[in-house]
């Protein structure tokens, strides 16, 4: 039996989604961010799975206590920082990089993605080449940023690709937010 994969989630502040600058008010992108973000942690809660949340900021660190979260601080120099601040921290154990900005996440993918790292690191690549979850056990070499995917890829090449509907769609930009407009109105940013 192998113990279950630890979930840790990067949440730099709620105040981010800078790319929806040109759609949303600064204030509708933290309405949108908390929204995603509780999204991400129930599906963690509902997979079973802890929940370690890294962050900057105090408010995402109350957010993160009030939902039975572990904090862990984020080094502040960016996010394959933060990831690998985490990871370092684990030690040889299992674990799950996800992002918060996946509108379509679940509890089954989060499950699909435990079962399948029991053979092998997991990548799972965004719409646009990059890596929205990473899954393996122990030390892993980050390498975010545009076109992360084939770094991760090339650095891994025995790690299993994971294209997933749930797991591939991230909010990066207005295309997406558009595409997901329902959004909106779930976290109570429309008019």
């Amino acid at each position: 039996m192998h113990p279950s994969p630890t979930v840790i989630l990067p949440i730099r502040d709620f105040t981010g989604m800078s790319r929806l600058s040109s759609v949303l008010t600064r204030s509708q992108r933290s309405i949108l961010s908390q929204y995603l973000s509780e999204r991400a942690a129930a599906s963690v809660r509902d997979a079973g799975l802890d929940l370690v949340v890294v962050s900057t900021s105090s408010e995402v660190e109350a957010w993160a206590k009030s939902r039975g979260a572990s904090h862990w601080p984020d080094p502040g120099r960016g996010l394959s920082a933060a990831a690998a601040s985490a990871v370092d921290r684990m030690g040889n154990s299992s674990w799950i990089v996800l992002h918060a900005d996946l509108p379509l996440v679940t509890a089954q993918s989060l499950d699909t993605i435990s079962k399948t790292l029991r053979h092998s690191p997991v990548l799972v690549p965004s719409h646009d080449g990059g890596t929205n979850v990473i899954a393996s056990i122990g030390e892993f070499s980050f390498a975010y940023g545009p076109g992360s995917f084939h770094r991760h890829f090339a650095s891994y090449p025995h790690a299993t690709i994971l294209p997933s509907p749930e797991l591939s769609i991230d909010i990066d930009g207005p295309a997406q937010f558009n595409a997901f407009s329902h959004l909106a109105k779930a976290s109570t940013i429309a008019p």
